[in-house]
């Protein structure tokens, strides 16, 4: 019974602090402009509007192709907090030559964020007026 105990306020304690770890979530809904630069030197531009946690990517998903650019593509945020910004750009739902984009990005100043794209390259991305 004694262990029981233990292990029940040991359970609490932890969760209790998870919890006050987690940091809230914060609001980057707009518009956005992105400007990601490739590893091979090329660049792709795309805006994007994002609506709490989903939002459209307009844009190119993948360099150099031509079936990939100027198109309209689901994005999934899955965190947004004071320090950090990380989404999905959802490229294969408009074509299965056109990539998906992991995105992750830190706070660099006001309204400007700047980062990476996995296996693509690096991104800044900014606040629209």
């Amino acid at each position: 019974m004694l262990v029981k105990s233990l292990l029940i306020a040991a359970s609490a304690a932890f969760a209790t602090a998870a919890h006050a770890q987690a940091e809230p979530d914060v609001s980057y809904a707009g518009n956005w402009s992105a400007n990601i630069a490739t590893a091979d030197g090329k660049r792709l531009t795309a805006r994007l509007v994002m609506k709490q946690f989903e939002g459209t990517w307009y844009g190119s998903t993948t360099a150099g192709k031509a079936a990939c650019k100027a198109r309209k593509v689901p994005v999934t945020v899955q965190e947004t907090n004071a320090t950090r910004l990380a989404f999905t750009v959802w490229g294969r739902t408009t074509g299965p030559q056109c990539d998906d984009l992991t995105v992750e990005l830190k706070p660099v100043a006001p309204g400007v964020f700047e980062g990476t794209v996995e296996s693509v390259g690096t991104i800044k991305l900014t606040r629209g007026r």
